[in-house]
Parts: C-alpha cells; structure tokens; sequence
C-alpha cells in the first residue's frame, strides 16, 4: 500500500512539472533557433555528420574555459551546378556583453559531413575540434584538427582516412583506415607528440584486435590475398612477426594460384619489411 501512495506521489508531482521542462525545452530551441539564424547564411541547409551518431547540427563545448559554452553549427552550402561538391563549413559563436558573436568559421569542399566533435588529442584537458569531410568515394575524407589558441581555433593536423575511431589511453589515439583494394585497408594508430601527430607503436598494439577481429570476420567468408596482404601489414606493425609471415605465406600462396605476378612481388617485399624490423626491433 506504502510503495502504491509513493507511486501515486511521485506520477502527480512529475506530471506537474512536465509542461515546465517542455516550456524551458521550447524557450531553448526557439532561442537557438533565433541565434542560429543570425549567422548561417539563407542558402544553406544545417547538416549532422555522420559520426559520433546522434550528433546535432549545433554542439556546445566551452573552448576558453571561462564557464560560458561556445556553439559549434555545422552546416552546408550546395553548389549550384550540380553535381559539383558542396561547401562544408563550421562556425563558432561566442557570448560576449550579452551578445552572441562569430569567432571562428572554416570551409571544405567536399560531398559529405563525415565527422564533427571535440576530443582532448593534445592531452592538456582541453579538447580539440574535429571536422572530417567527405571528399569522394575512392579520395575517402579529410579530418582537420583544430586548436584553441589566443581566442580563436587553429588548424594543428590535417589526416586523410576512409574509416576512422578514436582510441582513449591516457591520451585520444586516432585509428585511420586507408582503402586498398575493395574493402581492405592499410591501418595506422596515431598520437599527437605534444608537437605534432605521429604514428604510435605502443596504442596499435593494443588497438590490433580490433584489426584481426575485421579480417577474420572478412576471411571467414572468402580466402583472398588482398585480406591477407592488409593483413600481415598490421602485423608487422603490431610486432606479432610469426604471425605476420604465416600471413604472407598464405596470401602468396593463394596469389600464385590466381597468376597474380605483382600480388606476389608485393608479399615479397612486404616479407622484407617483416624481416627488416625484425632485425631492428
């Protein structure tokens, strides 16, 4: 009986204060609404990208650290010939005096909005922006990192990918996968050096099963070269060199039973790369 009467309580007291919430949910997207406008050019078309999945076409994050969160619009100006590239851009407005203002804008051709978010890649406790275009099918995208330096965002790292993940150890690692043939890809991990970003052995390791879980699913379902050839480079990039050389055996195998001559000498040299680390590590 007590447990009903508490229910029954707490049903009356959240049924009261939904039309709040729904009020000051409508104020808020009737404000942004107004602000977004004021800024965003008539010919374009607010745009969400891609990844993380559920973004909206607006973030908020507080660049400055001075307690008032910036917003961050991404959105879309489309050619008018088509099927040209659209323009991609991203604006940052920041509250000054009561008043909202623009701060910072960039643009990139291209034909989609792959990525747009912030992560930390710097490691100093202030998170960076990310905006990662799609330039086409076989160019794959572009990712542009921007940091925040004297009240504006600058551009530190320019990486293009066809796939991409963030990785979180200490630092964020971004994983970028590069299209070889079909859907293979040469993968590399990659960690800013507090000057710049750069390849990071250690963060691949242990982002590697994530890359044998990809072509063991791929191999399960056909035995072709290319996936052993794509294969083996991450082996040999992971330090797993028993590994990588079973690989290349296998995919040369199966190469010299396709007549496949440039296949073959491809594994020959990636086997001197085995061996070549090998010997240095």
């Amino acid at each position: 009986m007590r447990k009903i009467l508490l229910f029954t309580i707490l049903a009356s007291i959240m049924l009261n204060l939904s039309p709040i919430f729904t009020y000051a949910e409508e104020k808020l997207n009737k404000d942004l609404k107004k602000i977004i406008n004021e800024f965003v050019p008539p010919n374009s078309l607010l745009v969400s990208p891609e990844e993380p999945k559920s973004t909206k076409p607006y973030q908020f994050y507080d660049f400055n650290q001075d307690g008032q969160e910036e917003i961050v619009i991404t959105f879309e100006i489309k050619a008018k010939v088509q099927p040209n590239p659209s323009q991609y851009c991203v604006i940052v407005l920041r509250k000054e005096n009561e008043r909202w203002e623009k701060i910072w804008e960039a643009t990139t051709q291209g034909v989609g909005l792959d990525y747009s978010g912030v992560a930390d890649i710097t490691g100093d406790g202030i998170k960076e922006y990310l905006f990662g275009v799609t330039i086409g099918a076989s160019a794959g995208n572009k990712l542009e990192i921007f940091k925040w330096n004297n009240n504006c965002l600058k551009m530190i790292a320019e990486v293009p990918y066809h796939m991409m993940e963030l990785i979180s150890n200490n630092k964020v690692g971004i994983a970028i996968w590069q299209r070889y043939i079909a859907d293979t890809y040469f993968v590399d991990v990659l960690k800013w050096n507090e000057e710049k970003i750069v390849l990071d052995e250690e963060l691949y390791y242990s982002y590697y099963p994530a890359i044998e879980k990809f072509y063991n699913d791929k191999l399960s379902k056909m035995d072709a070269w290319f996936y052993w050839y794509t294969l083996a480079d991450a082996q040999i990039k992971a330090n797993l060199f028993e590994k990588a050389r079973s690989s290349i055996q296998k995919g040369t195998t199966l190469a010299k039973q396709l007549s496949l001559p440039d296949a073959v000498e491809n594994f020959k040299q990636l086997n001197d790369k085995l061996e070549k680390k090998k010997k240095s590590y």
